[in-house]
């Protein structure tokens, strides 16, 4: 099963994958594993809109390939969810 297969699999189609990467930006990179995590709002229907985050890896000069694609958890991310939420001090 290919990472796209496996997306479209936990309820995403194609196209949502696409409007979120064309829609979306940069929100964390991992420049030691050529990866970055990417932030991007899809509309699932006419009034629900949520953002996908998804990881990019661009070792390949010409290709980016998708390792995973999910819904954020809201309890790790703020409102967008570009960035986390700060850890409490212990």
């Amino acid at each position: 099963m290919t990472r796209v297969q496996h997306a479209l699999k936990e309820g995403f189609e194609r196209k949502h994958i696409v409007e979120a990467i064309l829609n979306g930006s940069i929100i964390e990179e991992y420049p030691d594993e050529q990866r970055a995590l990417v932030c991007g709002p899809t509309t699932l229907s006419e009034k629900v809109t949520v953002y996908l985050h998804f990881v990019c890896e661009y070792a390949d000069a010409v290709y980016v390939e998708f390792v995973t694609a999910y819904i954020h958890d809201e309890l790790q991310w703020e409102s967008p969810p570009f960035r986390r939420h700060k850890q409490k001090r212990r």
